[in-house]
């Protein structure tokens, strides 16, 4: 997937060449302009390609992380509808990335024009000063002399960028960042510094490079402050939004859980009876978060069995471990477990045993005829004699394998639990218990409003509200049936005047087409003309208006937006601006003026205790020193404060005034504590 070094500032590569030869020369021609109009036009468009780029890159992070969760169905289940999701995500993912690398490959030929335009700037430069016609007197050497300083500062700038490029492609390689920025941004500032002296000779081309290394010694040192800014900024942004969302799809995930055993607890209390289902459903729970076994394949099994045995809920859950053990034991996914149960509950239930019955378990990977072989004391030929004459009781050869079930595979779904496989199911059973404890608070409180709703929308408020939907709708459908009249009525002349009859006539079928479109436009025309649309537009105007004087009255009204996008705006600076008290920030409410300390503050005291609350012990930095109780208070002194407010303050709500006078006090408190 592109990089996003595609992120290109334009004017940031052309300022020293371009700006500099353009200031000197726009006197010379009015080339200057045009060009200069031109690499500007460029450095829009490389904008905006950046800005797609950024876009399309953020859609595609999220769409891997759907194509991840897609494969991972597809793999888990197998069937058309998890492949046909996994293929388009997959066609989702390309897509994005496609054009990503599109919008980059813009960009690299939009900066390759920008510097082909830096170019002949320089050249016209160039060549303007060097052919310059001489004046009066003085005033053609003055030219002359001119055109031959540019010309060589310019000579001096591109051959120092040239070295300066190469030299930060060399040391990058060999050291990578922020090294690289720091030499490269060095040498280009010595290089630019260097052309800007050249005028004044040899000591200006030193003093200038000098100055100008300097210079871009501080600027690298500005551009690895932002790129650590700006990451500081992304990990915070994107820990707590990933946090939120999280959080979000649990509720979600939680509320589908929830609402599903809200289901079963009916289901199994009307099967197994009040009360009694309950019970039962917790019990499943536990086994799931025991066993590589998941709740929802419980359940399925357990309505399998509850056809022989829902009268002994206890035997069906004995069954679900010796079936589920057997299973684990021969490799029998859910499904496969689920079908001996089905056998084991028809068999319970009919009081027969079937071939038909035994071959549901014995195709699993069970021995159910080398089982009852044993537990009659027979050969399996006997036993399938005995099935065939229906000689064997149902009830009877459940209990026999159920019995040989636990003596050949007690402890197979521990020792399957304690694989990858069953660690990763235990560990989404787990997930899944706390998912449901969301769902079943969000469930429980959001169906009081739900019926809250339900009543309101059945009752008088519901049915007037009906009344008016199918008023606006009627005058929706009367605005739309008015264009289209207009439309075809304006079609309708167009088709009955000489212009499209002699067109007609000799098959000019362009001319007919030309005809019936500008029909069409005329007839949109006209509608938007009338009264209906007149009055729909009037209507969107006043509801406009409405929503923004009603916005206009309380800030908090519509600025949430705003307000959230400036929060990730804070960085490093930020968060070195808290004193490392875990992120809190200081405020008159953490200030207590009684004992003069800040209060719920935990975590670090790497600048130190405002005061020490309690006797003990106390770990110290170096060179601080700690003051007996009675040379605090003697050196305490005054705490009074002089603010002076000079210029203009300008209050535009009342809840401003609060804040200013919280902030002025948070400042105070700060800078009290760091003298301290």
């Amino acid at each position: 997937m592109p990089e996003s070094s595609i992120v290109f500032k334009a004017n940031d590569e052309i300022s020293g060449s371009m700006k500099s030869m353009y200031g000197n020369s726009q006197a010379l021609s009015k080339q200057f302009e045009e060009l200069q109009r031109k690499v500007g036009q460029l450095s829009q468009k490389n904008d905006a390609f950046n800005k797609s780029f950024a876009s399309v890159s953020t859609q595609a992070m999220a769409a891997k992380k759907s194509l991840k969760e897609a494969e991972a169905a597809f793999k888990k289940t197998g069937d058309e509808e998890s492949k046909l999701n996994f293929e388009n995500a997959k066609k989702q993912y390309k897509d994005l990335t496609d054009a990503a690398k599109s919008y980059e490959e813009a960009s690299r030929d939009t900066r390759k024009s920008i510097r082909e335009t830096q170019e002949e700037i320089r050249k016209l430069g160039s060549n303007s000063g060097g052919s310059g016609a001489a004046g009066a007197g003085g005033s053609g050497d003055m030219m002359s002399g001119l055109g031959s300083g540019l010309l060589k500062a310019g000579l001096i700038r591109d051959l120092g960028n040239s070295v300066a490029g190469f030299a930060g492609t060399l040391i990058e390689s060999a050291v990578g960042q922020p090294l690289a920025t720091i030499a490269n941004s060095t040498l280009s500032g010595a290089a630019s510094g260097a052309a800007a002296g050249a005028l004044l000779g040899p000591a200006g081309i030193a003093a200038g490079a000098a100055i100008g290394g300097l210079s871009g010694l501080v600027s690298a040192g500005n551009q690895i402050y932002e790129k650590k800014d700006d990451a500081f900024k992304s990990y915070v942004q994107e820990n707590t939004e990933s946090q939120l969302t999280q959080r979000d799809a649990d509720i979600q995930a939680g509320s589908a859980v929830a609402a599903q055993r809200e289901q079963d607890a009916i289901a199994f209390n009307t099967m197994l009876g009040n009360g009694v289902g309950d019970d039962y459903l917790k019990d499943l729970r536990i086994m799931a978060a025991k066993t590589p076994m998941e709740y929802s394949d419980l359940t399925a099994m357990s309505r399998s069995l509850a056809t022989g045995f829902k009268d002994d809920p206890s035997r069906m859950l004995s069954l679900m471990t010796s079936v589920g053990n057997a299973g684990s034991a021969v490799g029998a996914d859910a499904n496969g477990m689920n079908t001996m149960a089905t056998a084991l509950a028809r068999m319970q239930s009919s009081g027969k045993t079937s071939l038909e019955y035994v071959n549901l378990i014995q195709e699993r990977g069970v021995d159910a005829i080398g089982m009852l072989a044993d537990g009659l004391d027979k050969t399996k030929a006997q036993i399938y004699d005995m099935i065939s004459k229906g000689q064997i009781n149902g009830v009877n050869a459940v209990s026999i394998i159920q019995k040989a079930m636990d003596t050949m595979y007690d402890g197979a779904m521990e020792k399957q639990s304690q694989t990858f496989s069953g660690l990763s199911s235990t560990l989404e059973d787990t997930k899944t218990e706390m998912q449901a404890a969301y769902g079943a608070g969000y469930n429980a409180e959001r169906s009081k409003g739900i019926a809250a709703e339900t009543d309101y929308l059945s009752g008088i408020s519901g049915q007037r509200q009906q009344e008016a939907n199918a008023a606006i709708g009627a005058w929706q459908a009367s605005l739309e049936n008015a264009k289209e009249k207009a439309i075809r009525d304006a079609v309708d002349a167009a088709m009955g005047s000489n212009d499209y009859r002699a067109a007609q006539a000799t098959g000019d079928a362009a001319k007919m087409g030309e005809i019936i479109a500008r029909a069409k436009v005329q007839g949109q025309n006209e509608y938007n003309a009338g009264p209906g649309a007149q009055l729909a537009l009037e209507s969107e105007r006043s509801l406009a208006e409405a929503i923004r004087n009603d916005a206009s009255t309380n800030q908090n009204y519509w600025d949430a937006g705003y307000e959230k996008g400036n929060w990730y705006t804070k960085g490093l600076a930020a968060a070195i601006g808290n004193f490392g008290f875990n992120g809190k920030t200081m405020n008159a409410g953490n200030y207590n003026p009684v004992t003069d300390t800040w209060e719920d503050y935990e975590g670090s005291n790497a600048f130190g205790l405002r005061r020490v609350p309690e006797t003990g012990l106390y770990l110290l930095h170096q060179d601080e020193t700690v003051k007996t109780a009675a040379e605090s208070r003697e050196a305490g002194g005054s705490d009074a404060v002089k603010i002076e407010i000079t210029g203009p303050v300008t209050v535009r709500q009342e809840s401003d005034i609060k804040d200013v006078a919280t902030e002025l006090y948070r400042q105070i408190a700060a800078a009290k504590l760091r003298a301290d």
